[in-house]
């Protein structure tokens, strides 16, 4: 006992999906917090993959869940998946068995199948009937001699279970509300409440942080941490997140997993930064913060118990912060991966010299990674292929003609004499050049820059146009026009 009271100072935290599908917003702001927590009280973070239902669950999501944390840079300290663990559990639940805490139940599915209807159509809560609660040794014996498959139930006793929980204060429940519960299920494998509470104690957990959905398992728990003589850890449980239609998060909402958001093209650090501000605000205000620094200002007690929206304005916001911070070279590895999949390839060396002045051009106007390529892949073509209406407008107009003329005799000067390279501050003598040859003529404002901005880009919007001519190089320029 002496041992385990050693184990329980130290600060453990843990964080227990189950590989049944991907990192959702909501398990990921758990494991956020999880970490955050751990991390501002100098303790251990175990991650658990809680794998023992066999039918759903699958290596595969278990591998995207691990992969998204990492991303995100959650790192853990321990690592254990419920499905290595399962003689234990069996063990376990023996101990309450000879106690007489648990016991076997015979009942088959159709039974309790009917049991179930029964007390659904009479109006009462659905719940077990304790038919097999109090059987006879020679009834038990007679049944496993039948090989008659059972399952292992808790033996709920009449009390009140009572906790502090860190966040919502003190929770009280009546056990009268809690019917006698499945413990081991007839495939032999554990059911969750069992299964937690034993590698809770097992892996010596001192604070269990999860979401509010749990809060009635943890009252089932705490009748289990007490029949299996384990020390109870501390509680504390994260409002649910909501749309902001104020329904629970869902696919309407948008993505719902962190790979959706990752193939969005949001940034990890605007990922982390938003979920830790989902139920939580840092004394000092601020919204913007590195997030390997957030552990630094997060406090558990600090945390909201109102339910958190889910405003994906205010993810844009953040992301398009991040997006901005990044110098040109960072922004460019980043954006590589979203221009290779829509180019079906990865960029030209030829492309690969645009790039860094298409950031600049773009880089103020993008809230994602995603949003970058329609924005820039008219300068990946080298022909035009389509003018919109209101360019066509333009080109068509009676001075339209000179103006692209002079443009592109320009351009070849430039080109015979600099090569195709032309740099921003070449592209404004150009145009400065054009525009004090054209005076004479009064042609200025919309009817100069116009027509030489719809020669090259068929459209009458888009980035300055030096940037645009930069950009194009002298060769794209005369090819469009």
């Amino acid at each position: 006992m002496g041992k385990k009271e050693k184990y329980r100072k130290e600060i453990r935290f843990r964080f227990a999906p189950s590989p049944t599908g991907g990192l959702h917003i909501g398990t990921a702001r758990t494991a956020l917090f999880n970490w955050l927590a751990t991390r501002s009280m100098d303790g251990k973070l175990v991650l658990r993959i809680e794998d023992t239902d066999l039918k759903r669950s699958s290596s595969e999501f278990e591998s995207s869940i691990i992969n998204d944390l990492k991303w995100m840079g959650l790192e853990w300290d321990e690592f254990y998946r419920q499905s290595e663990r399962l003689e234990i559990y069996i063990k376990e639940a023996g101990r309450l068995i000879e106690g007489k805490k648990a016991y076997r139940c015979f009942c088959s599915p159709e039974r309790l199948e009917n049991l179930k209807n029964s007390l659904i159509s009479e109006g009462k809560p659905s719940g077990y009937d304790n038919k097999c609660r109090d059987l006879s040794e020679s009834e038990i014996e007679e049944n496993i001699k039948n090989n008659k498959s059972y399952t292992v139930r808790y033996r709920v006793e009449p009390g009140e279970i009572i906790f502090n929980d860190i966040i919502r204060g003190e929770i009280r429940f009546s056990s009268d509300v809690i019917s006698d519960f499945v413990l081991i299920k007839s495939d032999g494998t554990p059911s969750y409440n069992f299964a937690v509470v034993v590698d809770d104690n097992d892996m010596r957990i001192s604070h269990v942080l999860r979401g509010e959905d749990h809060i009635t398992n943890t009252a089932r728990q705490i009748m289990l941490f007490k029949s299996l003589d384990y020390e109870i850890p501390e509680f504390a449980h994260l409002s649910m997140i909501l749309g902001k239609d104020g329904s629970k998060l869902s696919k309407r909402h948008g993505a719902t997993t962190i790979t959706q958001y990752r193939e969005e093209g949001y940034l990890k650090e605007a990922i982390v930064n938003y979920l830790s501000l989902l139920s939580w605000t840092p004394r000092t205000g601020e919204e913007l913060f590195a997030p390997e620094n957030i552990f630094e200002k997060f406090r558990l007690q600090d945390v909201s118990k109102n339910p958190a929206i889910f405003d994906i304005d205010r993810l844009n916001w953040i992301n398009g912060n991040y997006i901005r911070m990044k110098n040109d070279r960072e922004l460019e590895k980043l954006l590589l991966p979203f221009l290779s999949m829509e180019k079906n390839g990865l960029p030209s060396e030829e492309d690969n010299l645009k790039i860094y002045k298409l950031i600049d051009a773009f880089k103020d106007k993008i809230k994602t990674l995603k949003e970058f390529y329609p924005l820039a892949k008219d300068f990946f073509i080298t022909e035009m292929t389509s003018y919109d209406e209101e360019a066509v407008e333009i080109i068509k107009t009676e001075t339209a003609g000179m103006v692209i003329n002079r443009f592109e005799s320009e351009i070849k000067r430039h080109k015979e004499e600099s090569g195709n390279e032309i740099s921003e501050e070449e592209a404004k003598e150009i145009i400065n050049k054009i525009n004090q040859e054209l005076k004479e003529f009064n042609i200025r404002g919309r009817f100069l820059y116009m027509p030489m901005r719809t020669s090259i880009t068929g459209s009458v919007h888009g980035p300055e146009l030096p940037k645009v001519v930069s950009i194009l190089g002298a060769d794209d320029c005369l090819k469009r026009i």
